[in-house]
């Protein structure tokens, strides 16, 4: 007998999603925050990138051939991936599945909102490995908007169970952490730390909007965790919307926010990872045509206090010092991408696969130093 899961009935397999929302195909679509923190940011990168299903996966413990039917929406032509673990008692495997028949995600830049133009669903197949119960993680594109619109097996199908408990991780950063630089949702650093610790990440990152949002703050507050990182400087310094008089004062209110949920949570604050072009020249960056990345031409008499990279790394470093906070640390980027890794800056802003690479390698280690430091 065919077991059938549609609309909500699809939820129940859905991890790390906030909220979802009925998709042009009756699907469904999650969001990674909830609807009322997130209306209150009013850009339209920032909405991209909230409803992008950055860390959000589909968790399913199979019998027999299972097939999910979902689409995407993206922004262009860019291939798209879905990445596949499967495991059971004796082994563990991983695919990686490109998208095709993709939608579109079709900007209103005048009123700053968007619509979604359908494409053509596509179907997964996932088998169980060698005739046995399998657990599989779907891990969505978080390079676009996912739709999921069924789930269809020979068999039941239920939520894929942990054994053990795996360690609950919210992590907030920037496109660094958002990763679009990799193709495959399994490459980015966050995914690959989370998957050799068996960490289970719940995934804030947001490209170019880590901006100490109260909203995000508010987010991470109301979610479960056993520890917290918060990746904070690069954006801020990126899109020139702050300057010193703001900064501390930001950072000491997001952080408040977190601890009115979580007052003894281990919480690793990591400032920015190296930067050449704004270690001490202010933003807005632009964009030039070949991709590459530079700073503005500033021309303002007065320039004393606008933010430099090197500067949000001291005055994070006073921030988490003056809180006195035996459950605060903070860890250097610098120690995760330094000076001397600037050449896999290839658009001079993000690292590419071998420097996110690089990343999660010295992450995976100076984690547990870290989090010793406060437990």
């Amino acid at each position: 007998m065919k077991s059938i899961y549609e609309g909500h009935g699809i939820e129940a397999f859905l991890n790390h999603a906030a909220q979802t929302v009925p998709g042009p195909f009756k699907g469904i679509m999650p969001h990674r925050m909830n609807a009322r923190l997130r209306s209150q940011i009013e850009d339209p990168l920032f909405s991209w990138n909230e409803f992008c299903p950055s860390g959000i996966s589909l968790e399913l413990a199979i019998k027999k051939t299972t097939t999910i039917t979902l689409t995407g929406y993206a922004l262009d032509d860019s291939p798209q991936w879905i990445s596949l673990v499967s495991r059971n008692a004796e082994q563990s495997k991983r695919m990686d599945v490109q998208m095709h028949g993709l939608g579109r995600l079709v900007p209103n830049l005048k009123e700053g909102s968007f619509s979604l133009k359908t494409g053509n669903p596509m179907t997964i197949t996932l088998e169980p490995l060698d005739a046995m119960d399998t657990q599989f993680t779907v891990m969505l594109s978080h390079t676009c908007l996912a739709e999921i619109i069924g789930i269809e097996s020979d068999d039941a199908v239920t939520p894929n169970g942990i054994e053990t408990p795996r360690r609950r991780w919210t992590h907030y950063g920037s496109s660094i952490s958002h990763g679009a630089q990799s193709q495959r949702p399994a490459d980015r650093w966050l995914m690959q730390v989370a998957q050799k610790l068996d960490l289970d990440l719940t995934d804030l990152s947001l490209s170019g909007n880590a901006q100490l949002d109260q909203a995000v703050a508010r987010t991470i507050a109301n979610q479960p965790a056993d520890f917290i990182t918060c990746a904070i400087g690069i954006n801020l310094v990126n899109a020139d919307s702050m300057r010193e008089r703001t900064f501390m004062p930001a950072v000491h209110g997001f952080l408040d926010t977190v601890r009115d949920r979580h007052p003894q949570t281990p919480l690793i604050v990591i400032t920015a990872c190296t930067c050449p072009m704004q270690e001490n020249t202010p933003g807005p960056v632009m964009q030039e045509s070949d991709g590459t990345f530079r700073t503005a031409r500033r021309s303002l008499e007065n320039d004393e206090g606008a933010l430099t990279l090197s500067k949000t790394r001291e005055m994070v470093e006073r921030a988490v010092e003056q809180r006195h906070d035996p459950f605060m640390t903070v860890m250097n980027g610098l120690e995760l991408l330094g000076p001397s890794d600037a050449h896999f800056l290839r658009d001079n802003l993000h690292p590419d696969q071998a420097g996110i690479d690089v990343i999660a390698s010295r992450f995976a280690t100076l984690l547990p130093q870290a989090l010793r430091r406060v437990q």
